[in-house]
């Protein structure tokens, strides 16, 4: 019996980071596909900070001419190009290259499912 206490003990660590992973990757219950007229509203002109299941931050800032600054908190920057399109943002950078992201809404909220299926809420900088 003390032995599968032990081994329950560091398990918890393990275990909650997969359900952590888990959940980071099913848009949020009625969070609904927006249109591209709707994203380009909620996105131009914006900045937003964007946290990661592994604990990394993303910031990124979309100017209304469909310019888009991207830096990570590990040092890594981008620039490129971005468009809205129904259900999903679309950006090209000079170093991440082109890539088109579902975007989903909840009220004021915005969740983006990045290319390794993982969910992200940004966050607005104000």
């Amino acid at each position: 019996m003390k032995s599968l206490l032990i081994l329950a003990v560091t398990m918890l660590p393990a275990l909650a980071a997969m359900a952590q992973t888990a959940s980071s990757t099913a848009f949020p219950d009625d969070a609904t596909a927006a249109s591209a007229s709707d994203i380009q509203q909620r996105l131009a002109g914006k900045t937003f900070n964007i946290k990661l299941a592994d604990g990394s931050l993303w910031h990124v800032q979309y100017s209304t001419d469909g310019a888009y600054d991207f830096s990570t908190n590990k040092g890594f920057t981008d620039k490129g190009e971005w468009k809205a399109e129904d259900g999903k943002v679309c950006a090209k950078g000079r170093k991440i290259g082109s890539s088109c992201n579902e975007i989903r809404t909840k009220g004021d909220a915005i969740f983006l499912k990045r290319d390794n299926g993982e969910v992200v809420e940004f966050v607005e900088q104000h």
